[in-house]
């Protein structure tokens, strides 16, 4: 759903010298090899059992994860700079958008065919799409979010961010109100038909993730800071602020739990952490795998996800390869 790969690649660094072998956090139940190289972006499907690979060497995949199979394989053109740098997949699994600089697509996951090519008016930082890929929302680097209409193309620009990149971008299943987060260090919770904010959540530092959950009663944001928030949406106000070190960290992917009880998030340096969204404690820590587990090396964890009974944490990382988690036990809060 976002752009953060530069912003993760200069906090990536600070984890390189510590070895897998050497760290105490809980194995994954399953591990699966999605690309010999490395990944540009990822998106889970909202149930955890589809994944969009968007990778070094090999264009973009759509994997069955439940079966660890490929099932399509998607180019935008034969330009090898035009890597995939934004994608998401609606959350019925009907449709996948992806974006590459200047240019997006969306596809039938049944037939795996293209439903058409579209070209943004800047540089396209972050996607999202609707049930039956009926909305989508582009963030660009000019500051402006677009809510385009794919039925009658409608297109509502909103330019409620003081000119700096949308970086992170959702919407709601049924494409009524957009969330944008911006390097303006403000994310909003606007209409998509009177293009009216509702919310406004102010920052200490560039917005780089933002996340609604499932029922649209709370949303997630993080900043450049260490600063991580889960908000009430019936509200306006804070429920909790996770407990990250005050320090430099950066957070590159989210999503709630079906039951909203959680927030799983993803970060370079391979980290994959459960949260309580009531008390923002931290209730489980997981590490990402690398290419080279004996070397020192990380990843940047660009997509997560939560099965549909809430059990496991699915994370597809840089490192190319997609792993299982089991969510109990827990740790006490």
């Amino acid at each position: 759903m976002n752009l953060v790969r530069k912003i993760c690649a200069a906090f990536l660094s600070i984890s390189l010298f510590i070895i897998a072998g050497c760290e105490n956090t809980p194995e994954s139940v399953a591990d699966w090899k999605h690309a010999a190289v490395g990944l540009l972006d990822a998106s889970i499907s909202e149930d955890g059992r589809f994944a969009v690979i968007g990778s070094v060497n090999h264009g973009i995949g759509y994997w069955n994860l439940e079966t660890n199979e490929l099932l399509y394989e998607w180019r935008h053109n034969d330009n090898p700079e035009d890597g995939i740098l934004a994608s998401d997949i609606s959350p019925d699994g009907s449709r996948v958008i992806t974006a590459d600089r200047q240019n997006f697509v969306i596809w039938s996951t049944v037939t795996g065919k293209p439903y058409g090519y579209w070209q943004a008016p800047a540089k396209i930082y972050s996607v999202a799409i609707s049930r039956k890929g009926r909305y989508v929302l582009l963030g660009l680097q000019n500051g402006n979010a677009i809510h385009i209409d794919m039925t009658t193309g409608r297109r509502l620009v909103f330019t409620g961010h003081r000119d700096e990149a949308v970086s992170s971008v959702d919407l709601s299943a049924n494409g009524e109100w957009a969330f944008t987060g911006s390097h303006d260090y403000r994310a909003i919770l606007w209409n998509t038909r009177s293009g009216k904010p509702k919310y406004i959540f102010e920052h200490d530092s560039r917005v780089t993730q933002v996340a609604l959950d499932r029922k649209g009663l709370q949303a997630f944001t993080s900043g450049t800071r260490g600063n991580a928030f889960v908000w009430d949406l019936t509200t306006g106000g804070q429920r909790s602020r996770l407990a990250l070190k005050p320090r430099e960290y950066v957070i590159s992917a989210a999503r709630f739990s079906p039951d909203g009880k959680w927030v799983a998030t993803g970060a370079p340096g391979r980290d994959i952490i459960l949260w309580s969204t009531q008390s923002g404690a931290k209730l489980k820590q997981w590490k990402a795998k690398t290419r080279n587990q004996w070397k020192p090396s990380g990843a940047i964890v660009y997509a997560i996800a939560f099965d549909a009974e809430g059990k496991h944490v699915i994370t597809e990382a840089s490192s190319g390869f997609g792993q299982k988690w089991a969510v109990l036990p827990l740790s006490q809060p």
